[in-house]
């Protein structure tokens, strides 16, 4: 099944657009959301979640109305928010039971199956008797994902689940979130390039609540090819740059500044050209929309 959205729009009480006019079709497998904190993503995914109604729009999930039929939705669906609460006292096994229980799971020999087949696959059998306050951040977010997991849902929603993660902690949470996206569809938000980059088939690029890319990473990699240009500059010349290009990112090396710019041709002698990667696709999507925006507003101020 597939996960249809169409013209979803939301604002909030202070006047804040958090998604506008959102229109995407999710098939099964990993699909990333990718943009900076504030774009739309979690209202997005509570929206998903059925935790919120949007203002106007349509949401389906294979023949599922989502905003219609939320107890349909609420079978299916495993979901992991950005945060989480879990009760620091209770043991892990014993916690994963009870939520068995509330998900329907009510024979006590399948739930007692299901959740030590859970908590192996999220790597935390040989923690089951320990109580999730002296849990990593790491052991906490797979404890979530063994939650979201129950019922074998169809739809899975994980907001933000690599933040703060070690390196050690985040390649196994990664590749277990690969292992969910064989049977379901499941929706990666997240403000981190890498984790989009590993693991997901198709993305979109989110904005101030609008969508400004939706491809195949690998092809909107290919589509940037032959116009990402670097060149390593003293940090005072910056300024001078800005003026002259369209630079799309920056960052430290061994005290310099290596700057990435977006140019259709050779902006001179001083760049090499280089072979982009979805960090420059993203860069370069949030670059132009910056500038699309500022020129818009500078011709509202002219008028």
């Amino acid at each position: 099944m597939s996960l249809s959205i169409r013209t979803v729009s939301k604002s909030y009480a202070n006047g804040v657009k958090a998604l506008q006019n959102i229109s995407l079709t999710i098939p099964p497998g990993m699909y990333g959301l990718l943009g900076p904190n504030g774009a739309g993503k979690s209202t997005l995914m509570r929206t998903l979640a059925t935790l919120q109604d949007p203002d106007e729009g349509t949401i389906h999930f294979g023949d599922i109305d989502v905003l219609k039929q939320k107890e349909r939705v609420q079978q299916t669906l495993g979901y992991l928010p950005q945060e989480f609460g879990l009760h620091p006292k209770a043991r892990a096994e014993e916690l994963l039971n009870y939520f068995a229980v509330l998900k329907g799971i009510r024979e006590k020999k399948a739930r007692r199956e299901v959740v030590e087949a859970l908590l192996r696959q999220t790597n935390l059998w040989d923690v089951r008797n320990q109580k999730l306050g002296g849990f990593s951040g790491g052991m906490r977010q797979r404890f979530g994902v063994a939650v979201a997991m129950l019922g074998n849902p169809k739809l899975i929603i994980v907001d933000e689940p690599t933040a703060g993660l070690d390196p050690a902690e985040r390649l196994r949470f990664l590749n277990l979130l690969s292992e969910m996206g064989e049977n379901s569809v499941v929706i990666l938000s997240t403000h981190i390039v890498e984790d989009v980059s590993e693991l997901c088939t198709r993305m979109a690029v989110i904005n101030k609540g609008q969508i400004l890319l939706e491809a195949e990473p690998q092809q909107a990699i290919e589509d940037l090819r032959g116009k990402v240009w670097r060149r390593v500059i003293e940090r005072k010349e910056l300024p001078e740059l800005e003026r002259a290009h369209h630079i799309i990112s920056t960052k430290l090396l061994g005290g310099r500044t290596v700057v990435h710019i977006f140019s259709e041709a050779s902006p001179g002698s001083d760049f090499e050209s280089i072979t982009p990667d979805l960090e420059d696709v993203y860069f370069t999507v949030i670059a132009q929309d910056f500038r699309k925006n500022l020129v818009q507003e500078t011709k509202e101020v002219l008028v």
